[in-house]
């Protein structure tokens, strides 16, 4: 991959006296911003997120066009993967009658900078490479949510316990998808048995499962929609928000609109 300082910098088109600069005062390239949404029994939940900007945010752009998105992902992964979406990522468990599904709690802030430089070194970046772009993607010690760079890092890192997951699923007959920290398992068996070591072979590598998020039933909610045995369906709660427009500009419309037309077209209910 790339070797020396120089060489980054040249694909990064920066002069590495700007890079030291910016490593130097990382502080003044993040804000943090603290997001509250309602979530069940009218409980609100809260998460900070520390989006960057100025130079390094153009810098991360250029580390996910040049960099990041020359290293392949696996075959599971739809979530921020260029040419997928949701709706791909849910097609591929129609038709499975057993479905298992699960979350990783906190998933940005539970990679560290050790993750990152890892991640960086198995994908063949030099130590002194693989140093220096950990430090432009990582901040305090772990990866930032809200930065260019982040969701494809996350990817990249959890390759080693996806990888491992998809050669167990396989071997039971299990097809297995992940949507950045979103995991889905389906099958046309019960392999309902097998959910616990899921759960320990995601844990044993460090990562945490959202309890409340994790479900084996025949037809849950798969990356926002509903995968059956011949076709997607929209939740109602989709379904309510297209029939409401009060509020709603011309593009969000539109953008509904489209999405359902996507979901359409793969039912076969327009070409």
């Amino acid at each position: 991959m790339i070797n020396t300082l120089k060489h980054l910098a040249f694909i990064l088109k920066v002069n590495l006296s700007e890079i030291e600069s910016i490593i130097q005062n990382i502080d003044k390239y993040y804000t943090e911003r603290v997001i509250t949404k309602e979530g069940k029994n009218g409980k609100t939940k809260s998460r900070t997120i520390n989006p960057s900007h100025n130079r390094l945010k153009v810098i991360q752009k250029r580390i996910q066009k040049n960099i990041l998105l020359n290293v392949r992902l696996p075959d599971y992964a739809y979530g921020a993967v260029k040419g997928r979406d949701n709706v791909d990522n849910t097609n591929v468990h129609k038709g499975k009658k057993y479905k298992f599904t699960t979350d990783l709690r906190n998933f940005f802030p539970s990679i560290s900078h050790h993750h990152v430089f890892k991640m960086f070194r198995l994908n063949d970046f030099s130590p002194e490479v693989s140093r220096v772009l950990t430090q432009l993607t990582t901040y305090k010690g772990k990866l930032p949510q809200g930065s260019p760079t982040s969701s494809t890092i996350a990817n990249l890192v959890f390759v080693q316990t996806g990888n491992n997951l998809s050669l167990f699923a396989k071997q039971y007959n299990i097809t297995f998808t992940s949507f950045v920290d979103d995991l889905t398992f389906s099958s046309p068996v019960d392999f309902k048995e097998k959910s616990n070591m899921i759960i320990e072979m995601v844990t044993k590598d460090g990562f945490k499962i959202s309890h409340n998020k994790t479900n084996y039933s025949r037809n849950p909610i798969v990356t926002g929609l509903i995968p059956m045995n011949n076709y997607l369906r929209l939740p109602d709660s989709f379904m309510d928000k297209l029939k409401d427009s009060s509020g709603k500009t011309k593009e969000q419309i539109k953008g509904l609109l489209l999405y359902k037309q996507k979901v359409d077209r793969i039912n076969g209910k327009i070409k």
